[in-house]
């Protein structure tokens, strides 16, 4: 799937039925971010695993994160942010097959969401 289906099937997730629980961590996870990671190139399951075991620990001391996934010829970017542009984390993917796009979710309360699901 390409970035601009993945968008436009992205953007039909609104709310959530179900919540998956990550197999590494505590953290729960939407549709919307179960989809993603379906769809995202041959899989976005490592970048769950890395939500799930490095930014789930910040959690601990801010409830609301901004994770934003940069791609772009088959590298990537990972940032957090509190949602005030104060920046949490940051770390370099050499290689993806993530379609290239910036990817934008929450993660509030140990419960990782799209941004329109909010």
């Amino acid at each position: 799937m390409d970035s601009s289906q993945l968008k436009h099937n992205m953007a039909q997730f609104t709310g959530t039925e179900n919540y998956y629980r990550h197999v590494l961590s505590r953290m729960k996870y939407t549709d919307g971010v179960q989809f993603f990671a379906e769809n995202a190139g041959g899989g976005a399951y490592w970048f769950l695993d890395i939500v799930g075991t490095e930014l789930i620990e910040i959690q601990q001391s801010q409830p609301f994160i901004s994770i934003k996934l940069r791609a772009q010829d088959n590298k990537a970017d990972i940032s957090a942010t509190d949602g005030n542009d104060s920046p949490l984390y940051k770390r370099h993917i050499e290689f993806t097959d993530c379609p290239d796009g910036v990817w934008e979710f929450y993660l509030i309360d140990g419960i990782m969401l799209l941004t329109r699901e909010y």
